[in-house]
């Protein structure tokens, strides 16, 4: 009977990648629905969220307090971000997070809506 259950399970997604694919000074889960979440986080000079995708939502980026750069591939771009500006990244795109600057940076992440899943791309760490 547990193997039927089992198999009957949707697959996990990597939901809470904070806990396992990379560190920052902190991250503040706000609101969580199936198909919408939104992140208070905040990132020490130099700390990143590392290269990925979501494959079936989009991340809008509100800076808070500081600056940080939103890297993207396909296409490629930078955006340098300030207090109170707003980035949209859509869906399927590789993108990365960074506190470029000398100060913490803080940043609210609106991700939907759909199924939210952090696909790490580690080879574009580097980039």
């Amino acid at each position: 009977m547990a193997d039927a259950e089992s198999r009957d399970r949707p697959q996990l997604l990597n939901s809470r990648p904070w806990q396992r694919d990379y560190t920052i000074k902190q991250t503040l889960l706000l609101a969580e629905t199936p198909e919408l979440r939104v992140l208070d986080q905040t990132l020490a000079p130099g700390e990143c969220v590392p290269w990925h995708l979501h494959p079936d939502n989009d991340d809008l980026f509100i800076c808070l307090r500081g600056t940080f750069e939103i890297r993207e591939i396909k296409p490629e771009r930078t955006t340098l971000m300030k207090p109170l500006e707003r980035h949209r990244v859509p869906k399927r795109t590789p993108h990365m997070v960074l506190n470029v600057s000398s100060e913490d940076c803080q940043l609210l992440t609106v991700q939907g809506p759909g199924a939210y899943d952090f696909r790490r791309l580690p080879k574009l760490d580097g980039k």
